[in-house]
């Protein structure tokens, strides 16, 4: 990639709009449109970057998980809350009790399911 294109790829991850990441870049709005849907090493560039960018908040999601039910659960224990913030936070454990359990059936029924083509293909 060319100096330009570096420095587009670093303004189109903390600009608002791509307009703006062209203009911080010192390039054209129509170059950096071409860059991302005609250049096969700048696209794939582009794609690595977001997808480290969601790896990493992935990871800081899981690590305040535990605080978050912790304070969640603290909340409704609590005698001295209120009755709709006690209702609120138990209702975000449940629905995100529900999902995580859900994802991990889900997780597991596709291992189950790769498995089984692994087994057909031998």
């Amino acid at each position: 990639m060319t100096g330009k294109q570096k420095k587009a790829l670093a303004a189109l991850l903390s600009a608002s709009t791509k307009q703006e990441a062209a203009r911080a870049a010192g390039v054209s709005y129509a170059t950096l449109r071409r860059w991302l849907s005609e250049d096969a090493d700048f696209q794939q560039a582009y794609n690595d970057e977001l997808q480290g960018i969601v790896e990493r908040a992935a990871v800081q999601a899981r690590q305040g998980m535990t605080e978050a039910v912790t304070a969640l659960r603290e909340i409704v224990a609590d005698g001295e809350a209120a009755q709709n913030t006690k209702v609120a936070a138990a209702r975000t454990i449940l629905e995100s009790g529900a999902k995580l359990i859900e994802m991990q059936s889900f997780e597991a029924r596709l291992a189950a399911l790769e498995k089984s083509l692994e087994d057909n293909d031998q």
